[in-house]
Formats: structure tokens, C-alpha cells, sequence
């Protein structure tokens, strides 16, 4: 809870208090339809869907497959003759081992759905967040980022400290 409040804390009007893991299997509607797995998938206190996904390699598609899997989520949550109103804010949260936007310094890229003319959110259900763990270690070592005043830094770092001695013994100190 504490590693998606520390992720999600400008996204929430209120801090995550309890959650609930849910089956991570996207059901297909028809035969023909693709399986879809989610790494993990989570419903929070006021019923927003957490899609948590980590890649560890690049595959060229992962911005297409978070949207896919996303709007998979989000449309799983209608069935028939319910009213759109029931639709809740879904998330998905990748958690990347490789620079997906090298031409961005940002470590955290989110996505959502936008209006260019009025420059506003038009609907707060779609959050898409792009976490490039790469450029989260670059900015440690070049001290631009300290992860002891920096929860979220703190948390994503934990997840490279196996493979980097100096990373583990600071978060172990």
C-alpha cells in the first residue's frame, strides 16, 4: 500500500488505505479474443483499478500494450444494460527496466486523457504511468535524487539494489 501511495500520491484525493488483489486474468469475451495476464492487479478502497505491470526488456510495443491492457480492464467492469456511470478510474502503473522516452530527463511519465485546445483533463479515468527505473538510478548517482527525502524514489529503488552494491548498502543504511 505504502509503494502505491508513494506512486499515485498526486493521482488520489485520498491516501490508499486497504486494497484488494484481484484474479489478474483478463477473461476473454469471445474464443477468438487474445488471453490477456496482468503481473497485478488491484481494486482500492474506492473501487479504482490498478493494473501493475514490470518489463524488463524493450519490446518496442509497451505504450500499445498498456493501453491495451488498459482499456481491457476499464471495459471489463461494464456488463451488459449498466450504466457508463459505473466505469471507475483504472491505472496502469509499468514499472520499466530500460529508457522508453530517452529524450525525456523525467523518470515518471504519465498519460491521460487530454484536451489540447482547452490544455485540461477531460476525464479523470484514464491514468497511464511510464516509470523508467534506468533514469531513476542515473539520477541517484549523480545526486539529483535522495531517496531518503524522496518516498517514491526510495521504494523504485529497491527494485535495482540486487544488481548494484553501493544502491544496497545506502538503502540498507
Amino acid at each position: 500500500i505504502s509503494f502505491l501511495n508513494a506512486i499515485l500520491h498526486e493521482s488520489l484525493s485520498i491516501p490508499i488505505v486497504s486494497l484488494k488483489i484481484e484474479d489478474p486474468h483478463l477473461h476473454k469475451e469471445y474464443e477468438e479474443d487474445k488471453l490477456s495476464i496482468l503481473d497485478i492487479l488491484a481494486t482500492l478502497q474506492d473501487e479504482t483499478k490498478v493494473n501493475i505491470e514490470i518489463q524488463l526488456r524493450n519490446t518496442q510495443e509497451i505504450v500499445k500494450r498498456s493501453l491495451y491492457y488498459w482499456s481491457k480492464l476499464y471495459t471489463s467492469q461494464l456488463e451488459q444494460g449498466m450504466p457508463y456511470r459505473s466505469l471507475r478510474k483504472t491505472i496502469a502503473i509499468n514499472l520499466l527496466d530500460f529508457k522508453l522516452f530517452p529524450h525525456y530527463d523525467d523518470m515518471h511519465t504519465v498519460g491521460e486523457f487530454w484536451s489540447r485546445q482547452q490544455k485540461e483533463v477531460l476525464l479523470e479515468d484514464l491514468e497511464i504511468h511510464f516509470i523508467e527505473i534506468p533514469k531513476l538510478v542515473r539520477q541517484w548517482r549523480e545526486e539529483k535524487i535522495n531517496p531518503w527525502e524522496n518516498e517514491f524514489a526510495r521504494w523504485l529503488l529497491l527494485l535495482p539494489a540486487h544488481e548494484d552494491e553501493h544502491l544496497t548498502h545506502t538503502l540498507e543504511d
